[in-house]
Protein backbone atom coordinates (compact mmCIF):
# COMPACT_ATOMS: atom_id res chain seq x y z
CA UNK A 1 0.00 0.00 0.00
CA UNK A 2 1.28 3.75 -1.02
CA UNK A 3 1.00 6.13 2.02
CA UNK A 4 1.10 9.57 0.87
CA UNK A 5 2.60 12.80 2.83
CA UNK A 6 -1.32 13.85 3.88
CA UNK A 7 -2.12 10.49 5.62
CA UNK A 8 1.26 10.33 7.27
CA UNK A 9 0.34 13.46 8.54
CA UNK A 10 -3.21 12.63 9.49
CA UNK A 11 -2.59 9.59 11.36
CA UNK A 12 1.21 10.50 12.49
CA UNK A 13 -0.32 12.10 16.03
CA UNK A 14 -2.25 9.49 16.90
CA UNK A 15 -0.30 7.13 16.31
CA UNK A 16 2.59 8.15 18.38
CA UNK A 17 0.26 8.99 21.29
CA UNK A 18 -0.91 5.79 21.47
CA UNK A 19 2.75 4.75 22.01
CA UNK A 20 3.51 7.57 24.16
CA UNK A 21 1.10 6.85 26.55
CA UNK A 22 1.78 3.05 26.52
CA UNK A 23 5.81 3.29 27.19
CA UNK A 24 6.31 6.91 28.27
CA UNK A 25 9.39 6.88 26.05
CA UNK A 26 9.74 9.29 22.96
CA UNK A 27 12.92 7.37 21.23
CA UNK A 28 10.96 4.13 21.59
CA UNK A 29 7.09 6.02 20.08
CA UNK A 30 8.74 7.59 17.09
CA UNK A 31 10.36 3.99 16.40
CA UNK A 32 6.71 2.48 16.86
CA UNK A 33 5.66 5.38 14.65
CA UNK A 34 7.68 4.33 11.84
CA UNK A 35 7.46 0.52 12.12
CA UNK A 36 3.43 1.08 12.03
CA UNK A 37 3.89 2.96 8.93
CA UNK A 38 6.55 0.66 7.48
CA UNK A 39 4.28 -2.42 8.15
CA UNK A 40 0.97 -0.64 6.38
CA UNK A 41 2.75 -0.69 3.29
CA UNK A 42 3.11 -3.83 3.44
CA UNK A 43 -0.39 -4.43 3.03
CA UNK A 44 -2.42 -4.57 -0.26
CA UNK A 45 -4.51 -1.32 -0.42
CA UNK A 46 -7.99 -3.05 -0.86
CA UNK A 47 -6.75 -5.08 1.93
CA UNK A 48 -7.37 -2.21 4.11
CA UNK A 49 -10.49 -0.38 4.99
CA UNK A 50 -9.64 1.75 7.36
CA UNK A 51 -6.46 3.32 7.51
CA UNK A 52 -6.74 4.19 10.87
CA UNK A 53 -7.87 1.53 12.62
CA UNK A 54 -5.21 -0.57 10.99
CA UNK A 55 -2.39 1.81 11.92
CA UNK A 56 -3.83 1.82 15.89
CA UNK A 57 -3.52 -2.25 15.49
CA UNK A 58 -0.16 -2.33 13.93
CA UNK A 59 1.18 0.16 17.03
CA UNK A 60 -0.44 -1.73 19.79
CA UNK A 61 0.84 -5.13 18.74
CA UNK A 62 4.29 -3.53 17.67
CA UNK A 63 4.09 -2.52 21.52
CA UNK A 64 3.01 -5.33 22.73
CA UNK A 65 5.67 -7.10 21.02
CA UNK A 66 8.25 -4.92 22.62
CA UNK A 67 6.88 -5.31 26.50
CA UNK A 68 7.23 -8.95 25.80
CA UNK A 69 10.98 -8.75 24.51
CA UNK A 70 11.84 -6.11 27.18
CA UNK A 71 10.16 -8.73 29.65
CA UNK A 72 12.33 -11.64 28.06
CA UNK A 73 15.41 -9.73 28.34
CA UNK A 74 14.73 -8.79 32.14
CA UNK A 75 14.28 -12.77 32.87
CA UNK A 76 17.53 -13.48 31.36
CA UNK A 77 19.69 -11.53 33.56
CA UNK A 78 19.84 -13.24 36.47
CA UNK A 79 21.18 -10.73 39.82
CA UNK A 80 24.34 -11.60 41.25
CA UNK A 81 24.83 -12.83 44.86
CA UNK A 82 25.88 -9.32 46.71
CA UNK A 83 24.06 -6.48 44.32
CA UNK A 84 20.80 -8.12 43.45
CA UNK A 85 17.05 -7.98 44.32
CA UNK A 86 16.10 -9.92 47.26
CA UNK A 87 14.80 -13.27 46.84
CA UNK A 88 11.36 -11.94 47.67
CA UNK A 89 11.50 -9.65 44.91
CA UNK A 90 10.75 -6.43 46.93
CA UNK A 91 13.15 -3.71 46.00
CA UNK A 92 15.82 -2.96 48.52
CA UNK A 93 15.73 -0.50 51.49
CA UNK A 94 17.56 1.84 49.12
CA UNK A 95 16.13 1.54 46.22
CA UNK A 96 12.69 2.38 48.00
CA UNK A 97 13.95 4.80 49.37
CA UNK A 98 15.22 6.43 46.24
CA UNK A 99 11.68 5.56 44.74
CA UNK A 100 9.79 7.37 47.53
CA UNK A 101 12.27 10.22 47.02
CA UNK A 102 11.12 10.67 43.20
CA UNK A 103 7.77 10.34 44.09
CA UNK A 104 7.85 13.01 46.42
CA UNK A 105 9.77 15.55 44.08
CA UNK A 106 7.30 14.66 40.44
CA UNK A 107 4.39 15.65 43.49
CA UNK A 108 6.10 18.84 44.37
CA UNK A 109 6.93 19.82 40.51
CA UNK A 110 2.82 18.96 39.79
CA UNK A 111 1.84 20.68 43.10
CA UNK A 112 3.88 23.77 41.35
CA UNK A 113 2.26 23.90 37.68
CA UNK A 114 -0.47 26.68 37.34
CA UNK A 115 -4.03 24.82 38.84
CA UNK A 116 -5.31 24.35 35.12
CA UNK A 117 -2.13 22.21 33.76
CA UNK A 118 -1.86 20.86 36.55
CA UNK A 119 -5.41 19.36 36.91
CA UNK A 120 -5.14 18.47 32.82
CA UNK A 121 -2.08 16.57 33.58
CA UNK A 122 -3.57 14.32 36.31
CA UNK A 123 -6.94 13.65 34.35
CA UNK A 124 -5.14 12.68 31.16
CA UNK A 125 -1.98 10.91 32.53
CA UNK A 126 -2.87 9.88 36.03
CA UNK A 127 -6.87 8.67 35.63
CA UNK A 128 -5.90 7.79 31.55
CA UNK A 129 -9.05 9.97 30.38
CA UNK A 130 -8.70 10.96 26.48
CA UNK A 131 -7.74 14.17 25.18
CA UNK A 132 -11.45 14.52 24.18
CA UNK A 133 -12.72 13.65 27.35
CA UNK A 134 -10.40 15.97 29.76
CA UNK A 135 -11.43 18.50 26.92
CA UNK A 136 -15.00 18.19 27.52
CA UNK A 137 -14.73 17.84 31.22
CA UNK A 138 -12.22 21.17 31.48
CA UNK A 139 -13.96 22.85 28.38
CA UNK A 140 -10.87 23.30 26.45
CA UNK A 141 -10.03 21.87 23.05
CA UNK A 142 -8.22 18.53 23.23
CA UNK A 143 -5.32 20.55 21.33
CA UNK A 144 -4.76 22.65 24.45
CA UNK A 145 -5.36 19.22 26.48
CA UNK A 146 -1.87 18.19 24.21
CA UNK A 147 -0.69 21.59 24.60
CA UNK A 148 -1.06 21.41 28.80
CA UNK A 149 0.33 17.99 28.95
CA UNK A 150 3.47 18.74 27.03
CA UNK A 151 4.24 21.62 29.24
CA UNK A 152 3.53 19.20 32.37
CA UNK A 153 5.95 16.39 31.14
CA UNK A 154 8.21 19.12 29.96
CA UNK A 155 8.29 21.23 33.71
CA UNK A 156 9.00 17.37 35.33
CA UNK A 157 11.87 15.88 32.96
CA UNK A 158 13.05 19.92 33.95
CA UNK A 159 12.47 19.63 37.46
CA UNK A 160 14.36 15.92 37.56
CA UNK A 161 17.17 17.19 35.68
CA UNK A 162 17.74 19.65 37.87
CA UNK A 163 17.52 17.68 41.07
CA UNK A 164 19.90 15.48 39.07
CA UNK A 165 22.35 18.28 38.17
CA UNK A 166 22.54 19.49 41.88
CA UNK A 167 22.64 15.71 43.52
CA UNK A 168 26.00 15.99 41.04
CA UNK A 169 27.57 19.01 41.72
CA UNK A 170 27.90 18.03 45.09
Amino acid sequence: MELDEAAYRLFRGDVYRLAYRKLGDHSASEDIVQDSFLRLSQYRKEAVGNVGGMLHRIASNLIIDRARSRRRRAEEVLPDDEGGAPANGEPSQEQALIDRERMDRAARIIDEMPPLRRKVFIMRRLHGMSAKEVGAAMSISPAAVDTHVARAVLALHRGFAAAEEHTNSR
